[in-house]
């Protein structure tokens, strides 16, 4: 497979197991159309900050737990003065790259700058998606082809489902040689094995009106003329449906040496059908016997010729005494038209046409024009329509959970809460912005001014201020002090759950159990103690010991001593871990 490379790739591609792990500081909460100093614990999160931070943050409590991410990530176009700043000369931006590649960033060209940029953060996107997680990520000519293989080098090729092609309608009056009027959506599957579970069962609004797929019925044709599908003889038996009350077709003579020509080249070609004067229609079977049909059926078996998809499962209908057998749960029936084509039907509960091409799914302009009456101003804004689009193909309606790392205006957040109403889904949002630079030059908070105001506009705009709230979060101080210390100042809450997450890979949940007050939890028969107090020396002991109340087949202790033996604890299956040295780092 190629691989990408560039100035400071080796410095940037594991960067994010070095960055510091931060804690989420809450702000305040927005519930019942209200500002609230309590977490609302509704699910859905607001997230101020870099994003780097933010996503090494989230992971106790949601690694493998995302079930769709979209990012709308800056197109390094170079240009400045956005709201969005589309641009890799950021100030903090160019900080962070200064302090991680080092000399190096002299050297670097915008591409390798943006490059270093998104792969740590993708690094992290990966971890927090679930198996049948989908990651889908806008962008545009500039760095398709550097994402594609970046992408395809951290989630692996095969773990790609599609580039998209969004028709944007715009930039159609610019003053290019060709007008662009397009952009990519890339979309990664977490684990290709799930990918069946992954893509949810949506139709492209752009599907003709007239197609099965809106009545919940697949209605295809069977015959192949085509080397894949050989062709064979089918006797189909009296009583066999057709679609027309009458019809009539004469038997067609042919000889033995017709029938070895197709039989060796597998499939009837052009030059048979001309040297036989076979004048039917491509690919529909030829008639062996004479077919007669009357009241909607076959008046006596008629064996046929050609190639055949489907054709064990025809079988199973012939032997089934013509009754619909059953294929993925569905009831399938086949049937003659009046071509003589035969034909399989059967329901399709969760009918699904994804096109590579997205049509007609609004424009920036158009966003933008829906914005200003938000009072909202924000200039490039993708249009909900897009957005919710693909969150239907990548997040089913149940307790699904949606991330976009860069937020923006915070489209994802208002498609997830419009989704939910118009199909009474409970999908929840986590939004995370950056600050960005305004045109003095000032640090300018979008998640507060935009982002944040815009999902409370919508609450209001909807009436469902008794449904939907959120969390505004701050990212906070790191866990881990210069020298490797814990920094006390954090929380003691915020420690412990560190802790957990990083001997279970799962977040700590409240407990009714009445053990000591350094219980953690119980996960997979092993017990886990955090001994730990601000201030003041703990150890591990005999008296400590004789506090636990929770039985379990192994018991984990953090504590700063341990005066127990290596043969008594090995005996009980008792391990020690002395804080701080023995805290994992992530």
């Amino acid at each position: 497979m190629p691989t990408l490379h560039w100035i400071g790739k080796d410095k940037v591609f594991n960067h994010h197991l070095d960055v510091p792990f931060r804690v989420l500081e809450h702000s305040y909460g927005f519930d019942q159309g209200t500002q609230i100093e309590s977490e609302t614990k509704s699910g859905n999160k607001i997230i101020h900050g870099d994003n780097l931070d933010a996503l090494k943050a989230l992971l106790p409590e949601y690694e493998g737990r995302i079930k769709c991410i979209y990012i709308d990530p800056p197109y390094n176009t170079g240009k400045t003065g956005w709201v969005y700043n589309d641009n890799v000369n950021h100030p903090q931006m160019k900080k962070w790259i200064g302090e991680v590649v080092g000399g190096e960033d002299e050297d670097l060209t915008t591409h390798d700058k943006w490059l270093c940029m998104m792969v740590p953060r993708i690094q992290l996107l990966k971890k927090l998606l679930q198996k049948d997680g989908l990651l889908f990520i806008s962008i545009n000519d500039t760095e398709v082809g550097n994402l594609r293989l970046l992408c395809d080098e951290i989630f692996g090729r095969r773990n790609l489902i599609t580039q998209l092609i969004w028709n944007s309608e715009g930039n159609t009056d610019n003053q290019f040689e060709i007008k662009v009027n397009h952009e990519y959506i890339l979309c990664y599957v977490s684990d290709v094995n799930y990918k069946s579970q992954a893509i949810g069962k949506v139709i492209d609004h752009n599907t003709r009106e007239d197609s099965n797929l809106w009545k919940g019925i697949a209605d295809n044709n069977i015959n192949k003329n085509s080397p894949a599908n050989p062709p064979d003889v089918i006797e189909l038996p009296k009583g066999f449906p057709c679609t027309e009350k009458e019809l009539f077709y004469a038997a067609k003579v042919l000889d033995d040496n017709f029938f070895e020509i197709t039989k060796k080249e597998k499939f009837i070609s052009d030059a048979v059908k001309k040297k036989y004067s076979i004048e039917h229609l491509s690919g529909l079977p030829i008639k062996l016997d004479d077919m007669e049909v009357s009241d909607f059926k076959l008046v006596k078996p008629c064996r046929i010729y050609g190639g055949f998809a489907n054709r064990k499962k025809l079988d199973q209908f012939i032997k089934s005494g013509l009754h619909p057998i059953i294929e993925k749960n569905s009831p399938m029936e086949f049937y003659l038209n009046r071509n003589a084509a035969v034909r399989y039907r059967k329901k399709n509960e969760t009918p699904q046409n994804i096109l590579s091409v997205l049509r007609n799914f609004g424009t920036t302009e158009k966003m933008r024009t829906e914005l200003k009456k938000l009072g909202i101003r924000f200039d490039y804004p993708k249009p909900m329509e897009l957005i919710k689009y693909l969150i239907s193909i990548g997040a089913s309606p149940h307790d699904s959970i949606i991330l976009d790392s860069f937020a923006g205006s915070g489209t994802t957040g208002h498609s997830v809460i419009k989704l939910n109403q118009e199909d009474g889904g409970n999908r929840k949002f986590i939004l995370i912005q950056l600050d960005e630079i305004d045109k003095e030059g000032n640090p300018y908070n979008v998640a507060e001014e935009i982002t944040s105001k815009r999902i409370k506009k919508v609450i209001g705009e909807m009436s469902l201020f008794n449904s939907v709230g959120f969390d505004y979060y701050e990212i906070g101080q790191p866990l881990f002090n210069e020298d490797g210390s814990l920094n006390e100042n954090v929380g003691e809450e915020k420690i412990r759950n560190y802790i957990f997450y990083t001997e279970t890979k799962t977040p700590l949940k409240e407990t009714k159990n009445k053990d000591n007050k350094y219980f953690l939890s119980k996960h997979n028969d092993t017990v886990y103690y955090f001994n730990y107090e601000a201030g003041r020396v703990t150890t591990l002991s005999h008296e400590f010991l004789s506090t636990i109340t929770t039985k379990g087949e192994q018991y984990i202790i953090y504590a700063d001593h341990c005066v127990l033996t290596l043969e008594f604890m090995s005996k009980r299956n008792i391990v020690f871990k002395k804080i701080p040295r023995d805290i994992t780092r992530f």
